[in-house]
């Protein structure tokens, strides 16, 4: 018997780094144990996979790829669903052709971030954006949200026919990788924080509540992993760097820049917690990788993150220093917090599988 074919567009994949790009390759990796659709996936993986241009942000580069994306939406996917008339076509990234299409649209939104920080981006292109994400929206069109607290974002401010969270899976473990120490951490007690360092991360008031722990416990480090926010506006790197000589942390905090893979599994093996004090985030996809490695997670009181955290997250207020620094006491003090943590991370791993995934998708799409 035939299989009815699902079109899945990665074409964002072509700029992607972080959130996104884990999103579409968990989707990749979940909908390839499907033995109900026939998946199609365009651009060609590969191809993408060797194409590092829109990789290396500029302002002409991201304009470039802005252009380059309104030919694919709406020139080229519709060719492809006459082709191949699937029975659906799943969008990771926001956006859609602004035509109807003869099968139904499934648009992913991640967060509600273009309208809860508009003054994070440029006026002008934020309202061609905005306009272009709820025009294609037209059609027969499904909204998956990542979180319940996006759910409930996003149908306040779009009121939409059809929207449903389903969780995306936790990336797993390579257990075959070789991890690559990083010198200057070995043998040393450490936070953790991953991810690119950007405003919203709130990472200035981590670093203010670790230098007050520091007071009672010297010997810990604050790691944080990650590179420079893609953006000047956005950016805040030389902020952090500033704040850390002011504060006299430059030997208790680290930033390591990019890590490959294999560091990544090296940091998050040897840290003692994980600290994220994001306060703007639609999903917070290392809260699940650092449950993945047994560590207990520290995180602000952001709704969709402690959503995803459940009873395996440790919350503090977001804005209080002290919060942070008596969260981190507690995680010393408390051998029982520490173990109830790490067990209710693990066992709440459990609800972001690949098979819980897939079903979730596949029951949408039918």
């Amino acid at each position: 018997m035939t299989k009815e074919k699902v079109i899945i567009d990665i074409q964002y994949l072509l700029m992607a780094k972080t959130g996104l790009n884990t999103y579409i390759q968990e989707l990749l990796a979940a909908t390839a144990q499907s033995n109900k659709y026939e998946y199609l996936i365009y651009p060609n993986l590969y191809q993408i996979e060797k194409n590092n241009f829109f990789k290396h942000h500029n302002k002409w580069r991201h304009i470039l790829f802005h252009f380059y994306t309104l030919l694919w939406k709406q020139l080229v996917i519709p060719l492809l669903i006459l082709w191949h008339r699937p029975k659906a076509i799943i969008f990771p990234d926001f956006h859609a052709p602004l035509w109807s299409l003869p099968c139904a649209k499934i648009i992913v939104f991640h967060d509600a971030f273009f309208w809860e920080n508009p003054q994070d981006y440029n006026k002008w292109w934020l309202k061609y954006y905005l306009w272009s994400i709820i025009e294609g929206l037209n059609g027969e069109s499904k909204i998956i949200s990542a979180s319940l607290a996006t759910e409930k974002k996003i149908t306040s401010l779009l009121k939409p026919k059809f929207i449903q969270t389903i969780y995306q899976s936790a990336p797993q473990i390579n257990v075959a990788a070789v991890a690559e120490p990083y010198e200057k951490l070995v043998h040393q007690s450490y936070f953790l924080h991953v991810g690119v360092l950007e405003k919203r991360k709130n990472l200035a008031v981590l670093i203010k509540g670790f230098a007050l722990f520091l007071k009672e416990f010297p010997d810990y480090k604050l790691v944080l992993v990650g590179q420079k926010g893609p953006a000047k506006d956005l950016d805040d790197y030389q902020t952090l760097k500033i704040l850390v000589r002011q504060l006299n942390l430059d030997e208790h905090v680290l930033f390591t820049g990019y890590a490959s893979a294999n560091q990544l599994k090296w940091f998050y093996e040897n840290a003692w917690a994980y600290a994220f004090p994001s306060v703007h985030e639609g999903f917070g996809i290392p809260i699940l990788e650092a449950f993945s490695y047994g560590l207990p997670v520290i995180l602000s009181e952001n709704e969709a993150t402690n959503e995803i955290a459940g009873t395996g997250g440790l919350s503090a207020q977001s804005l209080d220093p002290h919060a942070w620094s008596t969260a981190m006491k507690k995680l010393i003090n408390s051998s029982n917090l520490r173990n109830d943590l790490i067990k209710n991370g693990k066992l709440r791993l459990k609800e972001f599988s690949k098979k819980n995934f897939l079903e979730g998708i596949e029951n949408y799409i039918a």
